[in-house]
């Protein structure tokens, strides 16, 4: 008896849920672009900017040397704070076991 009580009550509710989100569901298919067709539109502008990208480092007369040396220095910069991190996470959580 309380099984069916139950099982009616969140029947009930997700009914609800159902019909209050069925137009909301509906105004987001329509107005917001598709998925698939957003990420289309990324790799289309990507594809257009990697097109470019050779003729406008070729424009600053930096040599090979001067750019592997700031591509050096960027990935230096993005990296070694994540390794710190990851070791300083790694340092506490042995402290934490080891007492």
């Amino acid at each position: 008896m309380i099984n069916f009580i139950l099982n009616g009550i969140f029947n009930l509710v997700i009914n609800l849920v159902n019909i209050i989100l069925t137009p909301i569901d509906a105004l987001i298919s329509t107005f917001l672009p598709d998925i698939s067709s957003a990420l289309v539109a990324i790799g289309n502008f990507l594809e257009l900017c990697l097109q470019y990208i050779s003729w406008a480092i070729s424009l600053t007369g930096l040599s090979s040397n001067t750019l592997n040396l700031i591509v050096a220095y960027f990935t230096f910069k993005l990296t070694v704070p994540f390794m710190i991190s990851t070791v300083k996470s790694a340092l506490k959580w042995y402290k934490a076991i080891v007492p």
